[in-house]
Order: structure tokens, then sequence, then C-alpha cells
């Protein structure tokens, strides 16, 4: 059993007792002492940590060492309450009462007595601190100054984290999988199981499988992953399998509704499903086998997994391939590559490398881990001490050996990453968290400060306790995983803690501290959480994770009156949560709550008394209609997220108060520019910024100035939506100039701007990657200084209908890799030649007609040899065709790059994946194709939607691989009878 102590324990004896409670208590009479013996609680705990790092313990040691823990806890909710406190006795004195008068009222108020407040605070320390001293005697501890600090830094060796992970010596693995996957005739290979111990590599292998170009070609990219975990769920693999097709989330309840719309998607299509990390239990029957065969009849079924006996449950005689250990000579690289990533080993570590490497047996994630620990400690004499230790046994054999290991890893962490990286079992296993959250949370419950969120995540990272990042576009890691592995050790270490999933193994209620409750299937009923949780009142964070449904909001009432010393609250995709309590504001401690995909109109005025706020989650809150008049109190509030709240018409006055807020993802302009002038003072705003409502501005007596120091915004979103009472046009033009973004910005949107001409200084924006112009009805020109962007790749012009002309010397835009320009139909002039774009791998041009007919052959030759796609759209109206035709010709002499042509007839033009040669052909109004199609020769995919009066295809027209015809009775007699006769 393992003990961990909570380190913000140690920092707030030390930091806010000394400067804050020094001078409360001065005027009790045993306010010193008491306070001398708090600060000595900070080297009890430290010399503790000392003793107890890197042991096992008994389970005699162990209770012991639980009470230790809870009298910190309970110290650590002493000094939070009376800092709370205090904090609210100061913003009284600065309201409307006289310093004099408030000092009065609050001597004959027996809640607000300064005197009986003090009294109570030494009171409880007094009560708690006998506790701790007695609990330390028992086993030699004593209350004495000095001793050992304990507190080991932080700050490491630095690295630049890579994008991928290296794979080696599963060239063999990959070739007879693949021999089986893509060149085995026997239909009765349907599915292929890799099977083999935690961390040997079998999700890495297959994910080689999935990513091979070998099966994207046979598959056509048709391939689903699911990871399936300790619960095999079908409706949830139905789901997460609808969700991969139809490329957006899937609102359908019940499993046979599930299994019906599955059905329809799949049809006869070949599909490579991967089910990654199978366990046998008693919900994997061969009922639900058999419903996956119906399912996935047509498919191929890569399943991954520890154990050999899922065979037994499978379809008959699978391909089953036991994925071992690597070799000798892959294992040295790996471990190489991880320790010494520049390439130099040391020559004094290398013999003692290569006999840890022998004794990790080819296990890839024992490589990793203890490869991370040599790149942060590159000591020779620890190294020596540890070749003997028993943690590298080799009698210890298998998953043990690994999980050995991982625990040497866990105890060679500094204190801070222990306590963050064990909390991160509240989460359940397999799932993709999010890293903001993560450390959201953790300064939440305060284990660490904001300031020091990234840089333990990068520890964790760098010492592979998480993998599977996932990167947004400008580089920044959003998610991440925790292997099986890495969270079982997580799980063992959190008992400890009182930390974890709901579920029966939880035997003390009275003490659990972290707490999340997960119910794959059923709704919990509010009577079911009030038995849950009615012993559990010293609860500092609970989670209601997505899937939970509670019947009744009165649940928060509850929550909110029991439990006092919660700092986390996540409530959720509660959907039938439409009313928050006024009772919030008993959670004096709260520091991090998040009502995210909840039906809440509006939030109690009381939320502004929680002084401790740190962030405040409502994204996605579509019913939201306001917040608080008094927002601006939330004087510690750093993360305000409002994303997709679509019905949020105004921001309150005295934003401009919230000095710390680094998040705010949408703000709304209200009749006026006052609470506009207010975005000027919120400096450290960084992320995503969307303003809404600039219509709304009536007197225009902005000045200039309001975004240009928010030097960590990443992107801006200006939205002149609203209604407007003012004369258009130049009125918003000086609105814009006035929010000229700071240089670093990366990513600008303009929508329904209704200027004649953008006034920004665009020049200033060399950090620019993304820029976007949306629905901007007078704008006939675009500033020539955009051309000066060295750094854009990504160009988004749509539905700017008097656009006449694009700059002559867009040839500039060295870095442009995407330009999409849509529903622009005054475009005419456009002086420069698409070919000078060098970089341009994607180009999409839909309704721009009248531009169309100027382009030169060079032009058309340009967008033909784009590497990636080449979308272009024309309307098939009778005095297009003949360009149409001229199109079609071009083309024809690049067939080897054509990759995807459109034929739209109307609105409505439906997006298909992205596949080579490939023929859209919707709501075309001719009776005939024209007849260049029969030159194309490579023709693999082809789509007819909606063109009642055609009823041929081109004579000498080469069958397409694929052909789906929809609503177009004409055409489909035609291939019944002449194209598809023989077949």
């Amino acid at each position: 059993m393992e003990l961990v102590l909570p380190p913000s324990a140690l920092e707030k004896v030390s930091k806010y007792l000394m400067n804050t409670l020094e001078a409360e208590f001065t005027l009790i009479k045993n306010a010193p002492n008491e306070l001398e013996k708090l600060k000595r609680f900070k080297t009890v705990i430290a010399n503790v940590q000392q003793d107890v790092a890197g042991q096992d313990l008994s389970q005699q040691h162990a209770d012991w060492l639980d009470e230790m823990m809870d009298a910190a806890y309970d110290i650590e909710d002493i000094i939070d309450m009376s800092s709370t406190e205090i904090l609210r006795r100061r913003s009284n004195n600065n309201g409307n009462s006289t310093g004099y008068t408030r000092r009065v009222i609050d001597f004959v108020s027996y809640t607000n007595n300064p005197l009986i407040f003090r009294h109570k605070i030494g009171t409880s320390v007094q009560k708690t601190f006998d506790r701790l001293a007695t609990i330390a005697k028992e086993r030699g501890y004593h209350l004495t100054l000095g001793g050992r600090d304990g507190v080991e830094n932080l700050r490491t060796e630095t690295f630049s984290h890579m994008g991928g992970d290296v794979v080696l010596g599963r060239n063999h693995d990959l070739k007879i999988i693949l021999e089986q996957l893509l060149f085995n005739e026997k239909t009765s290979i349907e599915v292929l199981v890799l099977v083999g111990m935690g961390g040997v590599g079998k999700t890495t292998l297959a994910k080689l499988v999935y990513n091979n170009s070998q099966v994207d070609a046979l598959f056509r990219k048709r391939k689903l992953w699911v990871c399936v975990s300790q619960i095999f769920d079908l409706s949830k693999i139905c789901k997460h399998v609808i969700e991969q097709i139809d490329k957006k989330p899937c609102q359908l309840k019940g499993l046979q509704a599930l299994i019906e719309k599955l059905k329809e998607l799949i049809e006869k299509n070949m599909y490579l499903l991967v089910l990654d990390d199978v366990w046998t239990n008693s919900s994997l029957t061969e009922d639900v086998w058999s419903n996956m065969k119906s399912l996935f009849h047509s498919c191929k079924i890569l399943v991954t997994t520890r154990e050999e006996n899922v065979k037994f449950v499978i379809l008959p005689e699978p391909y089953m391939h036991r994925v071992g250990c690597l070799p000798e000579d892959a294992s040295w690289s790996l471990f190489k590559n991880v320790a010494f990533p520049n390439g130099n080993v040391l020559e004094e570590l290398k013999d003692i490398s290569k006999s840890i490497v022998k004794k990790c047996k080819g296990v890839p994630l024992a490589m990793r881990v203890l490869g991370s620990i040599m790149r942060k400690k590159q000591d020779c004499s620890y190294w020596k001490g540890i070749e003997e230790n028993n943690i590298l046994d080799p009698n210890i054999e298998g998953e043990n050996r690994i999980f050995s290991i991982l625990k040497f890893s866990y105890h060679n962490l500094p204190l801070k990453s222990k306590f963050c990286f064990v909390y991160c079992s509240i989460f359940p296993k397999d799932s993709v968290m999010k890293k903001i959250v993560l450390i959201q949370q953790w300064a939440g419950n305060g284990f660490i400060s904001l300031n020091e969120g990234n840089e333990i995540f990068d520890d964790l990272l760098s010492r592979c306790f998480f993998q599977d990042v996932e990167k947004d576009v400008y580089g920044s890691i959003t998610t991440f995983k925790m292997h099986d592995l890495i969270h079982d050790l997580a799980e063992s270490i959190a008992k400890s803690l009182q930390c974890g999933i709901f579920d029966d193994s939880i035997q003390d209620k009275k003490q659990v501290r972290y707490l999340s409750i997960l119910n794959m299937r059923n709704e919990i009923s509010y009577s079911d959480f009030s038995s849950i949780l009615k012993d559990a009142r010293v609860l500092r964070t609970l989670q209601l994770l997505s899937s939970n449904r509670v019947s009744k909001s009165t649940f928060l009432d509850n929550c909110f009156t029991k439990f006092k010393f919660l700092r986390v609250l996540v409530c959720s995709y509660q959907y039938d949560f439409e009313e928050i309590p006024s009772s919030i504001d008993n959670l004096k401690l709260l520091r991090y709550v998040d009502f995210c995909h909840t039906g809440i109109t509006r939030l109690p005025e009381t939320v502004c008394n929680l002084q401790n706020l740190q962030t405040l989650k409502l994204n996605n809150c579509q019913d939201l209609i306001v917040l608080p008049k008094k927002l601006g109190k939330l004087s510690e509030l750093r993360y305000l997220e409002n994303a997709y709240c679509h019905r949020l018409d105004s921001m309150p006055d005295g934003m401009d108060r919230l000095s710390l807020l680094q998040t705010l993802n949408t703000f709304v302009v209200n009749d006026g520019e006052k609470n506009l002038n207010e975005l000027r003072h919120l400096d450290h705003l960084e992320g995503s910024l969307r303003i809404r409502n600039l219509n709304k501005i009536q007197n225009i007596v902005l000045e200039n100035g309001i975004l240009n120091r928010k030097s960590n915004l990443v992107s801006l979103t200006l939205g002149f939506f609203g209604c407007s009472t003012r004369s258009e046009g130049r009125d918003t033009e000086k609105v814009l100039k006035a929010l000229q973004p700071h240089p670093n910005l990366k990513s600008l949107n303009i929508i329904r701007f209704d200027g004649f001409c953008i006034p920004l200084d665009m020049s200033c924006l060399q950090s620019l990657i993304h820029l976007k112009i949306i629905n901007c009805k007078n704008l006939t020109t675009l500033p020539k200084d955009m051309c000066s962007l060295q750094s854009l790749t990504h160009l988004h012009i749509s539905r700017c209908e008097n656009l006449t002309c694009l700059p002559n010397n867009m040839c500039r835009l060295k870095s442009l890799t995407s330009l999409t320009i849509k529903s622009c139909p005054s475009l005419v002039d456009v002086s420069f030649s698409l070919k000078y774009l060098t970089s341009l791998k994607e180009i999409e041009v839909n309704d721009c007609n009248q531009w169309i007919r100027n382009w030169s052959d060079d032009a058309i030759s340009r967008i033909c040899s784009v590497e990636k796609r080449s979308w272009i759209s024309i309307c098939s109206k009778d005095d297009d065709i003949d360009l149409l035709s001229k199109w079609l010709q071009k083309k024809i002499d690049s067939t080897k790059i054509l990759q995807t042509l459109t034929i739209n007839g109307g609105h409505g033009n439906r997006n298909f994946d992205n596949e080579k040669h490939r023929l859209n052909i919707c709501c075309f109004e001719q009776e005939k194709l024209p007849e260049e199609l029969v030159h194309v020769q490579d023709l693999k995919i082809m789509y007819i939607e909606n063109c009642p009066n055609l009823s041929c295809l081109p004579d000498g027209m080469k069958k397409p691989q694929f052909l789906k015809i929809e609503r177009c009775p004409m055409l489909e007699n035609y291939c019944k009878e002449r194209l598809y006769k023989d077949d």
C-alpha cells in the first residue's frame, strides 16, 4: 500500500499562516501558540514523506498513516476556510458602509464578529493539531523545529516532445498480419486476434496495421476503431461506429435502434473494424458475438486482447497471432532512443543500460518507462545501485514484472507529480482526457498552482505516464490517454488517497475525498445518489460523468448543503438540470465547476459569492440567456468557458474587474459600446475569443487598442451579428479598426462585416496562419497588404457577393496550402496567376463562374496538379455547359492527378469523402453529360444524385469501380439495362 500526502497542505501552512493568520490571531490569547504549532506541522509531514517514500507498507503502518493524512486534510480545510472568510470580510469592508460603521455592525453580529471568528479558528486548529501530535507520537515523530525539507524540486531537464512514438522490431509481425488481412483467400478468416500481455505493444501493432497504405487501398479508407476496455458494451460499440461513419454525434437510444441504423450505414460495404483492448467477462457472450457477426458480416475484425480465451466466444476459427516481446537488438534501439534522444550514449552508462534492457525482457512499455528515467537521471552511481535492486529482479515474470518497473518509475516522481498522477485514476480507464481540464482540476484541488500545470503535465508525459497525445492545428497538446497498466498503477495507489471511481471497493464512504460516479447503462435516481453519498461528507471532488442522468435537479441542493469542503464539481451532460439552486454559495471552497451541456437558463446571483472560483465551464449551455450581474466580483476567476451558448445575448457590467481572466470563449456586445471597452483591461486572455453582436454598437466612440495588447490570443472571431439601428458600412469600419489584434494572432475570422473595405493593418499580423472572411456583403476588394502574410497557410472567402477582385500580388503568399473561394458570383478580375502559389495543396471553388471563365490554361493545369484534392463545383445551367466541357477537357489531360470533380446544378451540394478519381454529380438539370467524360481512364468512384432529367451516360464511358445513383429514375433504368446487364 502506498501513501501520498497532499503537497498543498505543506505550502499553505508556511505561506498563508505566516502572512495572514499571524495578523488575524494576534488579538486572541492562545493564537500565537497555535500558529507556532501549525508552522511545526510542516516539518512533521515532510519527515513522514521522506521516510515512507518508495516503501510498501504493512496494514498497521498504512492505517496509522491514513490517520495522519486525515489530520493533514483537516488542517488544510481549516486554512482554506479561514482564508475564504478573511477575503469575504475584506470584500465587505469595501462595500457601502463606512469602516467605522462596518466594524460596529460586525462586532454586534454573532456571525461576523472578528473575535468570535478568531476564537473558532483557534479552537479548530488546537483540536486538529492535538490529534495530529498524538498520531505522530505513536511512530516516534515529534513536533520539533528544523529537520529535513523533504520536498523535491520539480524542475528537471526539459526536452521537446516528439510528435509520434518510434516503433521498432515489429516488421515481421506486421507482415504476417497484412498477409492474413489482405491476401488470405479463406472466407473463414473474418477475425484476427492479437494476443499478448499488457505493455507488449498490441495496440501499437494494431495502429501500424490500421494506418498501412495497403489497408487503406483495400478498404478505401472505410476503417473503424473502437476501444472496448473491460466492459464489452455492444450499444457503445455501435454508437462509436455510427459516429465515425456519419462524422457527427449519434443521438439514438436503445440497442435495436442502433443496430438498424448501423446496418443501413454499412450495407454491403467492406469495413475494417478494430476492437482494441477486449477483455473476457460476463458481458462478452455468444449472443453478443452473434449480433456482431450479423452487423459486420462483410467486414474484417481485428481484435487486441490480453487473454487467449477470448477465442472461445469469438466467431469460429479466428486467426490468432501472439505478439511477443521485442528481440534484443530492437530492445536496445528503443531504450537508446528514449534514454539518449540525441543518439549519444554516455560511455559510463552503456554497460549498465544494456544490462537494464536485458532485464526488461523485450517489453516496450518497461523500456520506455526506464528509458525516460535514465534520460532525466544520468548518474552512474545511481544506476549501479538500481541494477542490483529487486525492482529489476529477473525472477519476476510477466505483468508483475512490468508493474514493479512502473512502481519504480512512480517512486522517482517529484512529490507534486505523484499527487497529480494518482488523481488521474478518477477518470475511467481508456478514456480520452483533456489536458486543460486535468490541469484546471489539479489546481482546483490545490495540488498545484495554475502556473505549474504545463510543467507537471510535460514531466509526466516525458516519463511515459501519458501517451497517445493529440495536438491542435497550432501544435499544442489537447488530449491524451493512459496505458491500461499505468492506470492500474494509479488506481492501486489511489486507495490511500480516498480517490477513484465509485464502486463497491470503496469501503469507508466517510473518508472518500475524490470521487467519480459512472453508470454505463442505467439512469441514476435522486434517491440512489442520496444513498451513495449520504456518508461522504468530506468530498473535495465530485464528478458525474457524461453517461449519468440524474432524474432530479434537487440533487444539487443536497450537494450544496452537505459537501462544504467541495473544491471540484462536474455536472456536465446533465440535461435535466435546468436550474442551479441559490445555495451553491455554501460551497465556499469551490474552485472548479462544470455545467457544460446542461439545460440551465441562468445562474443564480449567489455564484458571485464563490470567492475562490477559478474555473466556470458553461460550454454548450444552449438555453443559457444571461450571466450573473455581479460576475466581476469573482476576483480569482481564470477560466470562463462559454462557447456555443447561442442564446446568451449580453455580458454583465464590470467584466474589466476580472483581471486574472485567461479564457473567455465568447464576448457578447450589449446595446452600446461600454462593455466592449471593458475588454481593453483583460490583457491575460489566451486561446480563442469570439466577439458577437458588433453591429449593436450605435455610438462610435471606441478608442483603438482594445485587443492589441492581448499577446496570448491565438484565435479571434469578429461577428457583426445583431440588429442595428444605425447606418451601415462606414461605421462598422470604425468598429473593426478599433479591434486591431496583436501581431501574435494565428487565426482571424471576420463574419457579416458590412463595411466596404477591411481597415485592419494586415501587415502587422505576420504570425497569422488562418484567415476567413465570410458573408461580408458590401466588401468589394480585399486588403492589399494581406499579401504580406508570409505565414498564411489557409485562406477562406465565402458569400461575399459584391467582391469583384482579388489582390494582384496574392502570388506572394508562398506558404498558402489551402484556398477556398465560395459563393462570390461577382468575382471577375483576377490579375494574378494561380501557378505562382507553389505550396497549394487544397483548393475549393464553388459558385464563382464568372471568375472561372477567365481562368487561363495555366491556372487550370495548376489546379489539376494540386497534391491532395481539387474540388471544383460548376453550375450546370444552359449557358454554362460549354464551360463545363472546357473544364473536363483540360482535366482529362491530367487524369493521373484528377482527384475530385463536382458538377452541381443547385444548392445543397453534398460533401463526400475525398478520394482520388471521384466524380460527384448533383442536381444536374440537363439530359446528357458532356461527351468529354469518355476520356476519363481511371474513374474509381462516381456519385450521381437528384438528376431527374439525366437519362444516360456518355457512350463509351468506362464503368467506374463504384457507382451510386440516388433519385435519378431514368438513369437507374439505363444503368440496369445497359451498363450492368452482364454483371
